[in-house]
């Protein structure tokens, strides 16, 4: 065992690999502090944008009586729907609607940013569009009805 020590290179080398050894544990322990760090951020980015979609249901029977629970680019209502046929204003699926995207950093506690679409106009604009680029592309609303009356007889 003495022989072993007394080689000349055997402690450099030891401490060459020591030193190695500690450096890649150390770089390891830095990546994996980098990623931790990115996971934390994301998962609180996820919270925030959560919270700001949020709208309490007060603030959804309030949006709904400023707008007339109608959509705010069709035009479509309950009330329109009711004079059509009686009930039938029960089936319209109205929705709350950010005009400013919580994306694009838009809120849902700011009424100001909130409206009434009916389900269809939501599907259309998505958080990518505007009212008027949904305006532009939607063939159905209350003009409809009276157009394809007309039509048809």
């Amino acid at each position: 065992m003495e022989s072993w020590l007394k080689n000349e290179y055997l402690i450099p080398l030891l401490l060459v690999l020591l030193i190695l050894a500690a450096a890649a544990w150390a770089g390891s322990r830095i990546k994996y502090r980098r990623y931790k760090r990115r996971i934390d951020e994301a998962e609180l980015e996820k919270q925030e944008t959560s919270r700001r979609r949020y709208v309490t249901a007060k603030m959804k029977e309030h949006i709904l009586e400023r707008d007339n629970a109608t959509c705010q680019i069709c035009g479509i209502s309950k009330g329109y729907l009711d004079s059509l046929a009686p009930g039938l204003g029960d089936y319209l699926l109205l929705e709350i609607d950010h005009i400013t995207p919580v994306k694009q950093g838009g809120s849902g506690s700011d009424e100001s940013n909130l409206q009434v679409l009916c389900w269809r106009c939501n599907r259309k604009k998505s958080g990518t569009r505007t009212n008027e680029e949904v305006a532009e592309m939607i063939d159905y609303g209350i003009e409809l009805p009276h157009k394809r009356r007309r039509l048809f007889r």
